[in-house]
């Protein structure tokens, strides 16, 4: 595991981003790659099929089509004209959901196609569904149905998804925000997520876990320092006794080329040097956190390198402390508690605060645009480079929260 940073050749071609779709207990159960390019003025996009498209190039061209995804399942959307013209299609069946667009209508030749592709191994999913008498067909040749929370009430909501789950169809809850729209959407009987309710912190009913995941963070944060040594990281892994052991499992995987075989936290800073340590084990720290809370390690990581790469590419003195505001900026996720209550308590310079808490400041602004570019948004600003910078850093934020 390499954790220096090479600013990427050039620009991705293509632009896309992908939004995690996260099972029950917290497991990733794919992403749905998302279109990342010119739209109209009402913000539409003109041209489904070239969308399409432009998101696969994209995606292969780019990334790999598994290592954008992670090497879970891809959801792309699809139109019938799409499937129709395209044939055979590019793709792994069992690693890809091909998503109908809501505006799909059950002609023979599409449920011919559709069937056709499931024979072939695809699943099929149905987009923001609402039944209606002509689209209803379409549930014969679905496995996943994906429900728009914020297109009808709670009640007409949990109802849609238990008739759907009734049929023995997978249902989709979408657009879940928060702990309490997955805790009603899940009892209705949605077995996938999707949203950023991953990315905020829940309710918990007692304070023993926040106050080791404070410690935790307090730790990394220390780790955060351009200065910390070998004692402010051997200090950092003593907060939990099993993170020296997979802190030193790591190092000796990557230091296999040694001489010798590393057998103490202090051996391993001076023969990998700090910079390298101190990152692994703030990635462990965190990851030991964040547990059961799905894809927010590798989102904490995409954003870290991201603005790391930027950094980097426009001659900040500090790569590292971009690094870590990435990384420290799902501690309120990571903690269960506000923000700003994580961020008082943790022993970090003012810049970095203001970056987390207020967006302000350089690395601030950094951090709004890597989440825009997560969000399939355009940043705000240096546009270019951040999108390069991201679509960098997707797949190496995945590898690494693998490895974790």
């Amino acid at each position: 595991m390499s954790v220096g940073v090479a600013a990427p050749a050039e620009a991705p071609r293509v632009l896309f981003a992908r939004q995690a779709i996260v099972a029950r207990g917290g497991r990733l159960a794919g992403y749905e790659l998302l279109y990342r390019g010119p739209r109209d003025a009402d913000g539409q996009i003109p041209d489904a099929e070239h969308a399409t498209c432009q998101v696969l190039v994209g995606a292969f061209a780019e990334v790999g089509l598994s290592h954008a995804v992670g090497g879970t399942s891809a959801f792309l959307n699809v139109t019938e004209r799409f499937l129709r013209e395209v044939d055979p299609l590019p793709l792994t069946p069992d690693t890809t959901v091909l998503e109908l667009l809501e505006d799909a209508t059950p002609s023979p030749p599409l449920m011919d196609r559709l069937r056709a592709l499931r024979a072939q191994g695809f699943r099929i999913a149905l987009d923001d569904f609402a039944p209606t008498t002509a689209n209803r067909p379409l549930l014969d040749v679905a496995d996943i149905v994906k429900v728009d929370l914020r297109a009808s009430s709670r009640r007409e909501a949990s109802k849609l998804i238990r008739s759907l789950a009734d049929r023995g169809l997978t249902v989709v809850a979408e657009k879940v925000e928060d702990q309490e729209e997955y805790d009603w959407s899940a009892a209705a009987g949605a077995t996938l997520f999707q949203g950023y309710f991953f990315c905020k912190p829940m309710e918990l009913a007692g304070t023993e876990i926040r106050a080791a995941s404070i410690a935790r963070l307090r730790a990394a944060a220390g780790l955060t320092q351009p200065d910390a040594g070998v004692e402010a990281i051997e200090q950092a892994v003593r907060v939990d006794p099993h993170l020296s052991l997979r802190l030193l499992q790591q190092l000796n995987s990557a230091a296999v080329s040694l001489p010798n075989r590393i057998s103490s936290i202090r051996q391993g800073v001076m023969l990998l040097g700090p910079r390298t340590v101190r990152q692994w084990a703030l990635v462990l720290l965190l990851a030991g956190i964040g547990e059961q809370r799905g894809p927010l390690l590798a989102t904490a990581l995409a954003r870290a390198r991201t603005l790391e790469t930027v950094a980097s590419i426009k001659g900040a003195g500090d790569p590292e402390a971009w690094f870590s505001v990435g990384m420290l900026s799902v501690c309120d996720a990571l903690a269960n508690a506000p923000l700003a209550e994580v961020v008082g308590e943790l022993p970090l310079a003012e810049d970095v605060i203001a970056a987390l808490v207020e967006r302000s400041g350089v690395k601030g602004e950094a951090l709004a645009n890597a989440i825009a570019c997560e969000r399939a948004e355009l940043p705000a600003t240096d546009p270019r480079i951040f999108l390069m910078a991201y679509a960098d850093a997707v797949a190496w934020a995945d590898a690494h929260a693998a490895g974790a």
